[in-house]
């Protein structure tokens, strides 16, 4: 069991708790399984990407908070979601919210804080989105600081566009890295409206652009 501390977010009037690994416990198993998987496959192992609440999620709840229009009483989804503070946000005025993540301990911290907030209309599950079944169809994705990996830009750039075209709107909240400028740039076309946050994460600003994205 990973060690999980609680902490509270205030958005306008929503109070939100989600609950957060221990830092240096997540540490500690990281490097494990690492020297574990070089040891035996010679490859590398993802970091505990998951396990921390980036500045990308906070901007995309302050721009939930403040445009609760775009999501109130409809069928919300959120992929890659770590430990999920926009779904848990977002079910306060959704019909529906299902949060996903591929790394099945954010799914099941994810259950955890969906249970201290006494959620009723919020789910958690595992979800790759490189294998997205055909019955995904959301009327909004939420999408927080997924451009990072530019091996996958081009599967997230497909499944955003075949979304859209399917009649789901798209919020994406993105840190402004340079990497990923021309992920952002493909879908610069769809972009009906852009807002940027200045978001303090360990004592450094970081500028966080919000776009809302929909069909041509």
């Amino acid at each position: 069991m990973i060690p999980l501390i609680s902490k509270t977010y205030l958005f306008e009037d929503k109070l939100i708790e989600v609950l957060i690994p221990e830092n240096e416990t997540i540490h500690h198993q990281y490097q494990l399984k690492k020297e574990n998987i070089k040891k035996e496959y010679n490859t590398k192992t993802t970091p505990p990407y998951w396990a921390k609440i980036w500045p990308a999620s906070i901007a995309l709840c302050k721009f939930i908070a403040t445009n609760t229009h775009y999501i109130q009483d409809k069928n919300v989804a959120e992929i890659a979601a770590g430990l999920g503070l926009p779904s848990l946000l977002a079910a306060h005025y959704a019909k529906e919210v299902r949060c996903s993540d591929y790394n099945i301990d954010a799914v099941e911290t994810i259950r955890q804080s969906i249970a201290i907030n006494h959620l009723s209309n919020v789910y958690s599950s595992r979800l790759d989105w490189r294998n997205i079944p055909t019955e995904f169809n959301p009327d909004i994705l939420l999408l927080s600081d997924v451009n990072y990996e530019p091996e996958a830009f081009a599967i997230l750039q497909t499944l955003i566009i075949n979304l859209l075209q399917n009649g789901t709107n798209v919020i994406l909240s993105t840190p402004q890295r340079l990497v990923a400028k021309s992920f952002v740039e493909q879908l610069l076309q769809y972009c009906t409206l852009k807002e940027n946050y200045n978001i303090k994460d360990e004592n450094v600003n970081c500028t966080i652009s919000v776009f809302v994205l929909n069909k041509i």
